[in-house]
């Protein structure tokens, strides 16, 4: 049973140091990645009169710079933007159902947009020569800009007309990731990654002359694919 056990250990120490040797190690790495933005929290949960609330699925672009201090960890540095678009069909409902004086209503909004800069840990964990799987912590400054938007309501005598004016939050965010790296040769990799970013934004703007102050809980989850290079 000893025997057993140690020539375990030796095929799995064996297999780890093969793993390293062959493993492509870089210092440096530059990647750009394209996606999808998916609402989530109080974006996108399809309730009230809030735009928030009908945020729908948007389109998300990453460019990150990494430094790999040792085999498995580093420091990045990662700018993020996305963009996602109000759902004015479902925005005008909201309105319909707030109220049964309205006849009829019609919605034009701005895209929600985010635009992130932040920095923090990476680490590269290789399970063979061509695949490694990444995990990312990163913290910083994120600035969310509610869109402006018109919903024009009609009552059986009359008709009102809703103006919401723009803002601009920034605020401290925290961002997570996962996701995985195929090594193509010496500096060429190719990226999927799932990230996760959100924090509670502060809104203040105006609907017509009044004043509304709106705290939201503004999650995105991101789905990524990418190229990179690495030096």
């Amino acid at each position: 049973m000893k025997q057993i056990i140690a020539i375990l250990i030796l095929i799995l120490s064996v297999s780890k140091t093969t793993v390293a040797q062959e493993y492509i190690y870089q210092h440096g790495l530059v990647t750009l990645q394209m996606g999808v933005a998916l609402p989530a929290y109080d974006l996108g949960s399809l309730s009230g009169l809030t735009l928030t609330s009908y945020a729908k699925i948007g389109t998300n672009i990453k460019v990150e710079a990494d430094y790999f201090y040792s085999f498995h960890a580093g420091v990045g540095f990662i700018v993020n933007y996305s963009v996602n678009p109000v759902n004015t069909d479902k925005l005008s409902q909201g309105y319909l159902k707030s109220s049964e004086a309205f006849k009829t209503v019609t919605a034009e909004s701005e895209s929600f947009r985010d635009f992130s800069g932040l920095v923090g840990m990476v680490f590269d964990i290789p399970v063979n020569k061509y695949f490694s799987v990444m995990l990312k912590m990163f913290g910083g400054l994120r600035n969310v800009y509610k869109p402006a938007a018109l919903i024009k309501t009609t009552t059986e005598f009359s008709s009102v007309d809703y103006y919401e004016t723009s803002t601009n939050e920034t605020i401290f965010a925290i961002m997570a990731s996962a996701g995985a790296r195929v090594i193509v040769n010496d500096h060429i990799n190719l990226h999927l990654s799932f990230s996760y970013i959100g924090s509670t934004v502060p809104f203040v703007y105006k609907r017509n002359s009044k004043e509304i102050n709106q705290d939201a809980h503004v999650g995105a989850l991101s789905v990524d694919v990418g190229i990179s290079y690495s030096f």
